[in-house]
């Protein structure tokens, strides 16, 4: 059966309460026990003591006349009252005892007795004598020439340390029953006030769907845990929003992207079907048609990088890579393209920098930023490359005197499937989606990537990349 928190904090609660009021009583009633005890055993010790010292004569005689504890204590001073007083022989046989104990003898035990042939005094309870357990200690008395003579034993009885603990039973079952019903109660009270935020924050949950993700919950106490859960839970409802509408954007601009060459596409292969007698008009359509094919083949293989980057989060290959070398292959890789558009790209500085990650993604990251300034810096422009390290880290920037972007893009332009000029975009053959491919590569790589741009003066991106420790071997 499952309970919830706030039975269980309740149970819990009074569960410490009643072990800890165990706990006292018991600590109590010994330390009270332990005292009563002690105070006993110093009545007893002192009455056997005196009783030593005068039922003996100097020559080693008992003097013990008939109701003697009355006679020592009238004449000699020796308080006997309220003791039961008890003497034995040296072979453990009574030979005296006071009037108190009537028909009742003190017992002695074998091991007790034997301790008093051995000179030492013993403590101990025994409850054959009366109602209520009697304290006794037995003494043994010697002589310096007959050794020993006699065996003192004292006792008191403990009617009232019995009665008191009785009271205190009673009195402790009495107070815990009722601060155990309290306990709970006010446990009860508290955990519920405590928990009301936790109801409220599930209710809140509850609400929230697909589409009202824009909901959050209410925090009284920012500070306090309740607070640090429901801060949590906003933030982690802001993520799921973010994904939705991420979810929302890239499902309709993919569909849109793809529908447009599809379109296209089929259109082409209407018109061609009626022109059945035109070479030139067919040749001119399949080529057109092969271009299309070419765009949806880009946007499909980029979207799956970007499907393929996501699930491989954290688990990217770590080795050695020349980040120098990277870059003078797809320097030449897009030279010619640089070449054929009219446009001077060159290497202005290339450190020998060594990061660790994926190769092959890294190439990528050259590649896309390179081929990304080409496609938007216009005939006898410049596109300009360095790579150097600071702090600690490899930086690529990529400067281009291309369209530049304006202010208002600028935040966007590494979103998914984001444009900055559609008609600009759809001509140079983009789907916006190289520099969201950008973006993940760096990130992937504990790196950034960040833009600076002016409309009209160009832009300049620039990658960091943690650099790889140089002891490695290469």
């Amino acid at each position: 059966m499952a309970f919830s928190i706030r039975t269980k904090l309740t149970f819990w609660y009074v569960t410490l309460l009643t072990v800890s009021l165990f706990a006292f009583a018991g600590a109590f009633s010994y330390s009270l026990a332990k005292i009563f005890v002690y105070r006993t055993d110093n009545q007893i010790s002192s009455v056997a003591n005196m009783m030593a010292h005068t039922v003996i004569k100097p020559s080693g005689q008992l003097f013990l006349p008939r109701d003697f504890d009355l006679i020592l204590g009238r004449f000699f001073g020796v308080r006997t009252a309220g003791n039961y007083i008890q003497v034995l022989d040296p072979h453990g046989d009574v030979v005296a005892k006071s009037s108190n104990l009537e028909s009742f003898t003190l017992p002695i035990t074998k091991d007790t007795y034997l301790s008093a042939l051995g000179g030492a005094t013993s403590y101990e309870v025994v409850r054959k004598v009366g109602r209520y357990p009697v304290r006794v200690v037995t003494m043994p008395i010697f002589h310096h020439d007959k050794g020993l003579v006699a065996i003192v034993q004292v006792g008191s009885s403990l009617e009232g340390m019995d009665e008191i603990f009785h009271s205190l039973a009673y009195i402790f079952v009495i107070l815990m029953v009722a601060s155990v019903v309290i306990a709970s109660a006010v446990g009860w009270f508290l955990a519920r006030k405590a928990l009301k935020p936790v109801s409220e924050i599930t209710n809140t949950a509850r609400r929230i769907g697909a589409e009202n993700l824009n909901e959050r919950i209410n925090i009284a106490v920012p500070q306090d845990e309740i607070g640090k859960l429901a801060s949590t839970i906003n933030e982690m409802i802001m993520r799921l929003e973010k994904s939705f509408r991420q979810i929302q954007q890239f499902t309709a601009d993919a569909s849109h992207e793809l529908k447009t060459p599809l379109t296209i596409l089929k259109g082409e292969m209407e018109i061609a079907l009626r022109s059945k007698d035109d070479v030139e008009f067919m040749k001119e359509t399949l080529r057109s048609s092969l271009e299309e094919i070419d765009r949806m083949n880009y946007i499909v293989k980029n979207l799956l990088d970007l499907a393929k980057m996501d699930m491989e989060s954290g688990a990217l290959p770590k080795e050695i890579v020349k980040l120098d070398k990277v870059l003078a292959d797809r320097f030449e890789q897009l030279r010619r393209l640089a070449l054929d558009s009219g446009i001077r790209m060159a290497i202005l500085r290339s450190k020998p920098l060594i990061v660790c990650g994926d190769p092959v993604r890294l190439s990528q990251l050259l590649f896309n930023l390179m081929d990304n300034a080409l496609k938007y810096t216009p005939k006898g422009g410049e596109v300009e490359l360095t790579l150097d390290d600071e702090d600690g880290k490899a930086v690529f920037r990529v400067r281009d005197s291309g369209v530049g972007i304006s202010k208002e893009d600028l935040p966007y332009i590494f979103d998914r499937f984001y444009r900055v000029d559609k008609v600009r975009s759809s001509k140079v053959g983009g789907a916006g989606l190289g520099l969201s491919i950008c973006k993940e590569i760096a990130e992937s790589h504990g790196g950034t990537l960040d833009v600076q741009s002016t409309l009209g003066s160009g832009s300049t991106f620039t990658a960091r990349l943690p650099l790889a420790d140089t002891s490695a071997n290469i």
